[in-house]
């Protein structure tokens, strides 16, 4: 088999199937390959392009044959080509990394190679790459699920997006490298006992990347150099988010907004929720409800309150706006049968976000119908998209078929409203989106974890996906405070769950305040915004008792002062991609007690937040890593050695367990 070396890429070409090696910013080597066509190199996605090919200025990349093998190097990560094309990585010497193949050499038709094609039409194959276990090994990342896993060795991940699950096919190892799979198909992944697997359903080319670093903060670093940090956002963004499903007219959101000025308790942006519009994409206030929104937006401005607005990508046939972007190519297609992908008080199809005439189209009605009225920022709901059934074959994208690009959508559906907010001068706007993939972190967009159930489990669940979206990079992350549906504001468990998560809530990147909370209201018909569209009970701080109301408030305060660090902290994201919520295997990847911790996380480098997470627990078991460290409650310091140390924290109603770390330079 002949090799071909030139400028930091190492390729051949054997039995029909091409393979490019490259090296690729700081210590990561990009691999891409395809059978009986040429690899496309126009095909990035979210990669920074400056990085993605050849040897970087002060880079170390060397390259080279041996007698049988041959080896492509990036600062310490090496991968050595063995036989017909087999993969082996190491960082600094020691293998992490390696493909599977069995039986290749026997001269019988193989039994598995490391990488397989199997033709499913045109130039699309079902692609699978399988690497060798390494049970020593915990993996953490992929993206956000309400499965409650943390470490992910011994799971299997379906790639795909769905409302409660975001895909960003991302992990980082305790063996010291991280993994990005570089392709938005729909497959999946297993991290199981016999072997590593990623499995891609249709795709023209394999495409992933092994990056190097040794520690999570030095991976993390490399990761967001190739797929984008954090931008700057407005202050705003850390006050009190405040919605429900759903402020139904005018005359009610400026009546809550009047409310809280009046009980002087700061909000910083009301949330307008969905169906304020006569017809899914429309993208306008009905004026039988919101008869003066310019008007409306000036008096919350007055109390020093922003309007965020919901936006959905949906398009009723009925809309104002379906013939224009039917007859631009600008809505999702079905590959068979009608165009129809959600039902929600009529048959709907969505936005092709990733056709940027459509972008315009949905862009245009936007400015018109809000950012006229002084609207900035907007909540893009329903992003992953959510169809039903998940047919993911059926949908036709300008991109390609939903089985080989949908994973996409949600960063095609933020990206393409983002660009257009700052191209018109919205500096101070900012997106709350329900899905994320690759490259989201640089975006200014919050991602929350969608519509979870509103009991303890759930948010045990919520936190282990808040962590592992974290080690995927996502900076401002968040959740309906109190969860999503089920709550009962007269019920004592509930407003027990919603001072607890509240707590939790004021320790996240993002306050924020939402949910469907019983009693559920459904009468109504088709021709108003009752039938089908449902309204919940009260959910301001102070619908779930005086107890609840003051806690709330005390808390409000605790994080009032926290905005200052919280700012601070996440400038050490932007130069870093270091998130500020974090899981404590992120900073002690070499101690194993925080290998499943996943109940407790550090909230910038000198806090550890420990959340109540069970009803009516009045204490709490808090692991404190190596360090020093003094309880928020009693004041007493604890100092612990490389092996930790448990405590037994108590844990009155009013208060979550916090630690504060004796001020160390984070690295």
């Amino acid at each position: 088999m002949e090799y071909r070396i030139e400028n930091g890429r190492l390729s051949w070409s054997y039995r029909g199937e091409e393979v490019l090696l490259e090296a690729c910013g700081r210590e990561s080597i990009r691999v891409r390959a395809s059978f009986c066509t040429p690899i496309d190199e126009q095909r990035k996605y979210n990669l920074n392009d400056s990085l993605t090919f050849g040897i970087q200025e002060g880079s170390k990349v060397k390259a080279y044959r041996t007698d049988n093998d041959a080896v492509l190097q990036n600062g310490k990560l090496t991968v050595r080509v063995e036989g017909n094309g087999k993969l082996t990585f190491y960082y600094e010497d020691v293998r992490i990394l390696r493909e599977m193949w069995i039986d290749e050499s026997v001269g019988m038709p193989p039994f598995q190679k490391g990488r397989e094609y199997k033709g499913v039409g045109g130039e699309c194959f079902q692609i699978q790459t399988i690497f060798e276990a390494n049970m020593e090994e915990h993996i953490y990342g992929m993206g956000q699920e309400n499965t409650g896993c943390f470490d992910l060795k011994g799971c299997t991940v379906d790639l795909c997006q769905k409302n409660t699950k975001c895909t960003i096919p991302f992990y980082i190892s305790t063996l010291g490298y991280g993994f990005l799979w570089n392709n938005p198909a729909v497959g999946r992944a297993e991290f199981v006992k016999n072997r590593t697997l990623w499995m891609a359903e249709r795709s023209r080319q394999l495409d992933y990347i092994v990056i190097g670093g040794g520690c999570p903060a030095e991976i993390m670093k490399n990761y967001t150099e190739l797929t984008g940090r954090m931008p700057d956002v407005p202050e705003w963004v850390f006050g009190l988010w405040q919605s429900k499903l759903r402020y139904g007219s005018q005359e009610e959101l400026l009546a809550i907004a009047r409310e809280h000025v009046c009980r002087k308790i700061p909000v910083s942006v009301l949330v307008l929720d969905y169906f304020h519009w006569p017809y899914q994409g429309d993208w306008r206030f009905d004026e039988r409800y919101f008869p003066e929104p310019e008007e409306m937006v000036k008096e919350l401005e007055e109390m020093g309150i922003r309007l965020m607005v919901s936006v959905w990508p949906t398009v009723d046939r009925r809309s104002e706006n379906y013939e224009r972007l039917d007859e631009a190519g600008g809505l999702l297609k079905a590959e068979r049968g009608p165009d129809v992908f959600y039902m929600c008080r009529g048959a709907e199809t969505y936005v092709d976000m990733t056709n940027p005439e459509a972008a315009d189209i949905m862009w245009e009605k936007l400015k018109e119908s809000y950012v006229s009225c002084g609207i900035s920022s907007f909540w893009l709901d329903e992003a992953e998209p959510e169809i039903y059934p998940y047919d993911y074959e059926n949908m036709r994208f300008r991109m390609g078929n939903g089985l080989e690009m949908s994973n996409y959508y949600p960063y095609a559906y933020c990206a393409g409203i983002e660009e257009r907010m700052s191209e018109a001068g919205l500096r101070d706007g900012m997106i709350l989106v329900r899905s994320a993939w690759i490259g989201t972190q640089r975006l200014k967009a919050v991602v929350w974890s969608g519509d979870v159930p509103s009991t303890f489990e759930s948010f045990r669940k919520q936190l282990t996906a808040g962590l592992r979206m974290a080690m995927c990079a996502i900076p401002l992350w968040t959740t309906d405070i109190g969860g999503f549906y089920g709550g009962d504001g007269e019920e004592e468990e509930f407003r027990e769950l919603m001072i607890r998560w509240f707590q939790f809530g004021v320790f996240c990147p993002v306050l924020r305040m939402h949910g469907y909370r019983k009693p559920y209201v459904k009468e109504g018909n088709m021709e108003d915004m009752s039938g089908e569209c449902n309204t919940g009970g009260p959910n301001e701080i102070w619908s779930f008792g005086e107890e609840a109301y003051q806690i709330m408030r005390e808390y409000l305060d605790i994080r009032d002062k926290l905005i200052p660090y919280i700012k601070e902290q996440l400038e050490i994201t932007k130069l870093t991609g270091t998130p500020l919520m974090r899981p404590l295997v992120y900073e002690y990847p070499n101690d194993p007690n925080t290998y499943e911790l996943s109940d407790e996380y550090l909230f910038g480098a000198h806090v550890l937040a420990a959340p109540v997470m069970e009803y009516k627990a009045r204490s709490r078991r808090v692991y404190l890593p190596e360090g020093v460290w003094t309880s928020g409650l009693t004041g007493e310091v604890y100092t612990t050695n490389e092996s930790g140390q448990y405590v037994e924290e108590r844990a009155p109603l009013g208060y979550m367990p916090v630690f504060i770390r004796k001020h160390t330079k984070f690295s």
